[in-house]
Formats: structure tokens, C-alpha cells, sequence
């Protein structure tokens, strides 16, 4: 009878603690339900304060996209360039070049936007762009773009024909070879030519009876051009 009563009274115990933990963890499910986004909005403004932001700040940042600029050319010979891109309507378009200020203008309507007299150094520049609203804050910068400005004339040195010569019998052609850079292109009477690795190319030109004249024609990727011409003479 005693270990009886005492079994009784150890599963009512039992009972107790398992109504109270489930009675627990209720009541701690419906506080946080209640009450646990309140919580996180005010240690995500604490954590704003500490940065020393406001949420209506920190909100309007991450709704300016930066805005995105078109691909330009990747060389030039000018010492300016337009530049167009887009972002969003009635926002500050701020122009960067080679990580200076360089324009400030409104952004259309359509979100266009079109920087003519961009001016450039001679060399390689970056060019890059940012979003301000009228309270000044900021959205990232935009994708990066590169143009080099090249103002010198690409090397030329034709080694073959000579100026003057003159070709007899019956083959009407003459090898018309040379050196420039490597990265240049080259023409011979407006037909292109392979430049080896080296830069050195060679072509053979079809000649006409009497006086001929060979163009060649080398320019780089900014449009800088170097001419040579060769007066060659065929006789059957």
C-alpha cells in the first residue's frame, strides 16, 4: 500500500511537470509571436543609430540602383569622348572620370542619359557613374569602363618593294613586306593583311603593266594611322 501511494503521488509529479513545461513553452511561443518583431526593430535601430543612420536613410539606399553606363569605345585618338548610360528618373546622374567629379545633371523622364565633351587623358581612363537623390544620399557606383587615349602614329617600316623598282617577265606580282606593331592592322591598296605575332607581315600585290602604286597602311584600335606608298613598275 505505501509503494502504491508513493507511485501515485510520483505520477502526479510527473504529470505536473510535463502540463507546466508544455504550459512553458506555449506561453514563450506566443511572446515571441507577439512580440519578437518588435524586438528585432529595435535592435536593427540600434544597430542604425550606432552607424549613425536613420532607417528612412538606410531604406532610401537601398532603393537607388546604380545606374549603368554604356560601352564605350576602348581606344580613341580624341581627347574627347560622349558618354550615355541609364539610371532612375528625376535622381542626380554624377559623372566620374578617372575617380574625379566631372558633371552633375538630371536624369530624364525616360532615364537616358547623354555627357557629350567628356574630357579624357592621354592614356588609359576610367570612367564611372553615381545616383544621388535630393537628400544626398548616394546609390553604388556603376559598372567601370576603360578608354585609352592614343594620339601617336603607329610604326611602319616597309622592306620590300622598293621605291622605283621595276619587275620584268611574265609573273605581275611583287611581295610587299614589312614590321609594325603587333596589335596594329595593316592594308595593302585597302586589302588587310595578316600581322604575325612579331608584327611582321607580308602580301603579294597583283601588278598591272606600267606604273603601279602600292598603298600600305598601317592603324592601331584608336584610329591612328601611318601611310607609305611604293611607285612599282611592270614589263612583260
Amino acid at each position: 500500500m505505501p509503494s502504491s501511494r508513493l507511485r501515485r503521488s510520483e505520477e502526479k509529479r510527473e504529470k505536473r511537470r510535463i502540463v507546466l513545461a508544455i504550459s512553458g513553452t506555449i506561453a514563450i511561443l506566443a511572446f515571441l509571436g507577439f512580440f519578437g518583431v518588435k524586438l528585432l526593430e529595435g535592435f536593427s535601430l540600434f544597430l542604425d543609430k550606432l552607424r549613425g543612420a536613420t532607417p528612412q536613410q538606410q531604406t532610401q539606399n537601398q532603393l537607388i540602383l546604380p545606374p549603368v553606363l554604356d560601352p564605350p569605345v576602348e581606344a580613341t585618338n580624341s581627347a574627347t569622348i560622349t558618354i550615355s548610360g541609364r539610371g532612375q528618373a528625376d535622381l542626380t546622374f554624377i559623372l566620374y572620370v578617372n575617380e574625379k567629379e566631372f558633371k552633375k545633371l538630371p536624369v530624364p523622364k525616360d532615364g537616358n542619359v547623354t555627357i557629350s565633351n567628356v574630357t579624357l587623358d592621354e592614356g588609359k581612363n576610367s570612367i564611372s557613374a553615381k545616383l544621388s537623390d535630393d537628400k544626398g544620399n548616394l546609390s553604388d557606383l556603376s559598372n567601370v569602363v576603360t578608354i585609352t587615349v592614343k594620339k601617336g602614329k603607329p610604326d611602319l617600316d616597309v622592306t620590300a618593294p622598293a621605291n622605283g623598282s621595276t619587275i620584268f617577265g611574265d609573273k605581275n606580282a611583287v611581295t610587299v613586306s614589312g614590321k609594325t606593331n603587333a596589335e596594329n592592322q595593316v592594308t595593302v591598296n585597302d586589302r588587310f593583311v595578316v600581322v604575325r605575332s612579331d608584327g611582321s607581315f607580308e602580301y603579294t600585290a597583283t601588278l598591272s603593266p606600267g606604273e603601279n602604286t602600292l598603298k600600305i597602311v598601317a592603324f592601331d584600335d584608336a584610329g591612328n594611322q601611318t601611310t607609305v606608298e611604293r611607285k612599282v613598275t611592270y614589263q612583260r
